[in-house]
């Protein structure tokens, strides 16, 4: 007689790979009952830890600011820049952002500066502009490189031939040798077909519920302890704000992609452009609105998204963690689907981690985090 499975995850996901290589409509049921007994076992009494911690080496710490060089501030010197950034992205990207926007005119950016160097003349940041108000879409995410000229700042967006150039040529205090190649591929074509190489972003063993965000290119996890984890590896980067609730965070990873959450609380200390690994503690789940000061109807959660090419993909038929994601082109209906199993909105999704599923390109695996800076390294390392 079969044993019930552990809620610590030791026997659950050789159980559950061994159903899953069965197929058909018998392991289908097999395994949605196996969801809803880990959903029970692992669900946290109220009022006490919802799970062990995990071990020093592989922790990044809780914080609400990050660590690390102090980033640059919006001042009476950098205001010039902030405004040329803000025209130059919505030169861009406006066009980009009404169509994800319904048709709907587009906000003014938030731009959130990273890093400067004055006597070089050079910066970096970030950039969103946000939906309007009633508007169920991701904001829409751009990095931005700026070097200032006797005529006044020159701006590169995400998705700008000159952003791959001036990653490759801006100084090494504005953008480090470790963020140089993948920041020069970001923007571009990623990948086609439904790989993404990506896993589901709680840890292994886990069920959490799946809800529908509003929109094709969004999804909304919850539950478990509600920790948010790096679903690949990649560098770091914060968007519209440094403080939880209403930031979002943006991970490049090195296959191209990228993949977006917000809604979180307690941000990780990993600071702007940090190598993380795959599991590495991202925030916690929350109800803030990114952008925004206004909070989500509901329990918390993270909003989470990829991107591809600079921009947000369709999540409908995308793999995650080896799941098929089904999004309705309404983006009010999801559901998941694995071996014949079919996982609806509200009910149980077992993370099984990702199994055989090719990624796109090469990327470092958990022992071998894309290069990093000796500052990088170091911030991470002390986490």
């Amino acid at each position: 007689m079969m044993s019930p499975p552990r809620s610590g995850g030791g026997s659950v996901l050789p159980l559950a790979n061994r159903i899953v290589r069965l197929g058909g409509a018998g392991a289908g049921a097999v395994l949605l009952v196996l969801c809803a007994v880990v959903a029970q076992a692992t669900q946290a009494p109220r009022g006490r830890p919802a799970a062990a911690p995990e071990p020093a080496s592989q922790r990044t710490r809780p914080a609400h600011a990050s660590r690390g060089t102090k980033p640059a501030e919006t001042t009476a010197k950098t205001a010039p820049l902030v405004r040329t950034v803000r025209t130059a992205v919505l030169r861009q990207r406006s066009t980009i952002a009404r169509r994800e926007f319904g048709g709907r005119a587009p906000k003014a950016p938030t731009v959130l500066l990273s890093r400067s160097d004055a006597a070089k003349g050079w910066a970096f940041g970030s950039s969103v502009i946000a939906p309007p108000d009633g508007v169920d879409a991701p904001p829409d995410a751009s990095l931005f490189i700026a070097r200032r000229l006797t005529t006044g700042w020159q701006v590169a967006v995400t998705g700008a031939p000159t952003f791959a150039a001036f990653a490759k040529h801006a100084p090494s205090d504005v953008v480090p040798d470790g963020e140089r190649a993948l920041l020069a591929r970001y923007g571009k074509a990623a990948v086609s077909g439904a790989a993404t190489g990506l896993e589901l972003p709680w840890g292994p063993g886990g069920s959490w519920t799946m809800r529908p965000a509003g929109d094709p290119r969004a999804i909304a996890f919850a539950g478990g302890d509600g920790r948010v984890l790096a679903p690949g590896p990649g560098r770091l980067y914060r968007l519209c704000s440094r403080t939880s609730g209403h930031a979002m965070l943006l991970l490049i990873h090195p296959n191209g992609l990228a993949s977006t959450f917000s809604r979180l609380t307690a941000l990780t200390a990993v600071k702007d452009g940090g190598a993380v690994r795959t599991g590495a503690y991202l925030g916690t789940t929350g109800r803030g609105l990114p952008c925004s000061t206004g909070q989500a109807a509901g329990p918390a959660s993270v909003v989470f998204g990829v991107l591809s090419g600079g921009r947000p993909a369709a999540l409908d038929r995308l793999r995650i963690g080896g799941w098929t994601l089904r999004v309705a082109a309404s983006g009010r209906a999801v559901a998941a689907t694995r071996g014949g199993v079919r996982v609806g909105q509200g009910d149980p999704l077992l993370n099984l981690g990702d199994g055989a599923v090719p990624t796109p390109a090469p990327s470092p695996t958990a022992t071998a985090p894309p290069a990093a800076s000796p500052a990088a390294t170091a911030a991470a390392a002390s986490s």
